[in-house]
């Protein structure tokens, strides 16, 4: 069995609920839910009985929720780790073992099927996306396949693959983010060894190569690509859908890399941040923050950008996080604030908290990032944390009971 099949697998075993999409006609005058100025959704995993919960709220902030016998169960609507893509009160879930992309909304604690469509892509068993405006979603596989929905009309506009060479005796490429922005599409991507080349730490084996690679389109036409690479770290972004890969700071593009073994493995080069710099089609050279030197050669996945040049980071403890189950179980999770503007990392003061760090459960949301904080060894509750990249505050926030985890955090509308 291949690394890229493994990894896979392991998705399935580390909680992922694959299951499938029982397909049904568009629903009709469905009733509506009370008006409020925002909508939140807060996703739970519950394993007696094992089950994925959606929990709509106004508030992240105040007051408590539970999942005892309420909210939607999507335990067949979403294909793992509450991977929904979420927009304007609609929620949107793409199947790969059904070969569907189907539009939902939250109504009365259940999710109504608004429309159903076919939709085939190649190796979409693992897949991301990019909301490139309000009305079009880009949805992208592991290896480049991509198609672009106009979501108000449930239609397929643009199709393709990206074009991204491959490389003798390498597995890939690998795709881990893909974004539209003043009219390129950047892609990152890595390759994979087969051969399981030794690494330098002790008793570890490399995947990836160390190497990133990074492609740039004009869009939408798709053409003139400029390709650039860089090897201070590889893995570019992350194959995890709803995991940040990418942020923008000064309109610049930043760039998260992912060299964890749940993702791409490689422990010869450290997590980092790249930049592309506005107007510009290759890498920065002259740029690169090197993130695991300054965490005890940690690994990170994920995060928030909370604007105000201010990056939430999830910190994976790797003194503590010694086996699988511990990614995602044990309470192994940091949170630090970069500050982009001086390159100083503060930890936050929070107990460690329980994994899962390859569910969508960070959300950047107006100025704030919101996360979950598990702290049932202290007082048997879960709770949503935010920062405020205004005021440098960490607030907690609502109560979550009754869930072994939280595995999604959405702004609804």
């Amino acid at each position: 069995m291949n690394k890229l099949a493994m990894l896979a697998l392991v998705s399935l075993v580390m909680g992922t609920s694959i299951q499938s999409c029982k397909k049904s006609n568009t629903t009709e005058n469905p009733g509506p839910e009370p008006e409020t100025e925002k909508t939140f959704s807060v996703g739970g995993l519950v394993m007696d009985p094992d089950g994925s919960y959606l929990f709509q709220n106004s508030t992240l902030s105040t007051g408590e929720i539970s999942f005892l016998g309420k909210g939607a169960n999507v335990t067949s609507q979403e294909p793992g780790f509450l991977a929904f893509m979420v927009k304007d009160g609609y929620y949107y879930s793409y199947q790969s073992s059904e070969n569907t992309l189907t539009k939902y909304r939250y109504v009365n604690q259940k999710l109504e099927t608004v429309k159903v469509i076919p939709f085939v892509l190649a190796e979409g068993y693992r897949y991301n996306h990019q909301w490139i405006d309000n009305s079009n979603l880009l949805i992208y596989g592991y290896q480049g396949a991509y198609k672009i929905v106009n979501v108000e009309s449930m239609t397929v506009t643009k199709e393709g693959k990206f074009a991204l060479p491959a490389k003798t005796g390498l597995t890939g490429p690998v795709v881990g983010f893909a974004e539209v922005k003043d009219n390129k599409m950047h892609v990152g991507y890595w390759y994979g060894d087969e051969k399981y080349p030794a690494a330098v730490k002790a008793g570890k084996t490399n995947y990836a190569t160390g190497t990133a690679y990074f492609a740039v389109f004009d869009y939408p036409a798709m053409n003139n690509p400029v390709y650039s690479e860089d090897n201070r770290s590889t893995s570019p972004g992350n194959d995890r859908n709803g995991v940040l890969k990418t942020f923008r700071y000064n309109d610049d593009l930043y760039i998260l890399t992912s060299p964890f073994e749940m993702v791409a493995q490689n422990w010869d080069r450290p997590h980092g941040i790249y930049r592309i710099k506005k107007g510009a089609s290759i890498v920065d050279p002259t740029y690169f923050y090197n993130l695991s030197e300054k965490l005890n050669g940690d690994a990170v996945l994920g995060g928030g950008y909370a604007g105000n040049g201010k990056l939430l980071i999830r910190r994976i403890r790797m003194d503590v996080a010694l086996t699988w189950a511990s990614y995602g179980f044990g309470n192994v999770q940091e949170f630090h604030v970069l500050d982009m503007a001086t390159g100083v990392l503060t930890k936050l003061d929070l107990p460690l908290a329980k994994s899962q760090p390859t569910a969508p459960n960070i959300l950047a949301d107006e100025g704030k990032v919101y996360f979950p904080v598990n702290t049932k060894d202290i007082d048997g509750n879960f709770y949503i944390y935010s920062y405020d990249s205004a005021t440098g505050k960490l607030e907690r926030g609502i109560k979550v009971n009754d869930v072994d985890g939280v595995n999604g955090l959405f702004r609804t509308k």
